[in-house]
Order: C-alpha cells, then structure tokens, then sequence
C-alpha cells in the first residue's frame, strides 16, 4: 500500500541540495519528523492524482486501504475540521473521479461512491467512532431482525 501511495500522491521529494529523488510514504514521514527542514515531498495536484486513480483502476477497497494507512501513519487524530494534507488530497481527487459520468470513466472498478464513503468515515473518526465496527453491527442486526434499544 505504501508503494501505492507514493506512486499515488508524491512524484518524489527534494533536498538541500535540490536533488529530485523516489520517495517512500514512510521513510519520508520519519525523515519529516527528525528533520523537518532538510526534506520537501513533492504532491501531485488533484488533477493527477484522479487521472491516476482512473489509469491505475483502483477500486473502493484499494482506496480505503490507502485511506487507512494514511491516517496510521499520520500519527494524530483525523477529522473533518483536521485532516491530513494527503487525506484532504486524495478525498479531493476521488470527488473528482466520482463526478466523471459512467460512461466518461474507462475504471470500471468505481463505483461513484468513493469520495462520499471516506468522507463518512473521516467524519466518524473525528469522533471516535470506527466505522467498519459500526457496519458490522448493521449487518447483524439486518441478518438476526435485532432492534436497537433506545
């Protein structure tokens, strides 16, 4: 997934030196972290970023997974209000993807419902809430005919 994420996101990163080299998601973020001034990432802008997502096929699960590790390596609360610069990216560009008409998008994979299904989940975990766990619940309760005590 990291690999992915780089190829993704990031079209490499920049030194004191202005050497242009390959980036890797966690070795640039630990690098961030000890010194923070001696290393630039280079980001794609959302344009790219959705022609990518169309020419690589990717898929709701793909995404979610990057998603997922997103947030566990930025090492802080995600939210709606304060998310991550790469989370707020890659939402951005899966908009951008989910507004292409059907016939528009060559990925097949895509089900237009990606952009909506992260933000959900982003504003969930603003909360503290997990939403897979949520899910869970949901479809045991649909499969048993439980009600929920309130």
């Amino acid at each position: 997934i990291d690999s992915l994420i780089d190829a993704l996101l990031f079209h490499g990163t920049t030194n004191n030196n202005d050497e242009s080299n390959a980036s890797s998601l966690s070795s640039s973020i630990q690098a961030a972290q000890q010194q923070p001034r001696s290393q630039q990432q280079l980001v794609n802008t959302e344009a790219k970023v959705a022609e990518l997502l169309i020419q690589k096929r990717l898929n709701y699960d793909m995404v979610n997974q990057m998603f997922d590790r997103i947030c566990e390596l930025s090492n802080r609360p995600q939210s709606i209000d304060s998310c991550s610069p790469l989370l707020s990216l890659l939402l951005d560009a899966a908009c951008k993807v989910d507004c292409l008409e059907k016939e528009d998008n060559p990925n097949k994979r895509w089900n237009h419902r990606v952009e909506r299904d992260l933000r959900r989940k982003l504003f969930a975990l603003g909360y503290g809430i997990r939403i897979e766990d949520v899910e869970k619940k949901e479809r045991v309760r649909s499969i048993t005919g439980e009600k929920d005590c309130y």
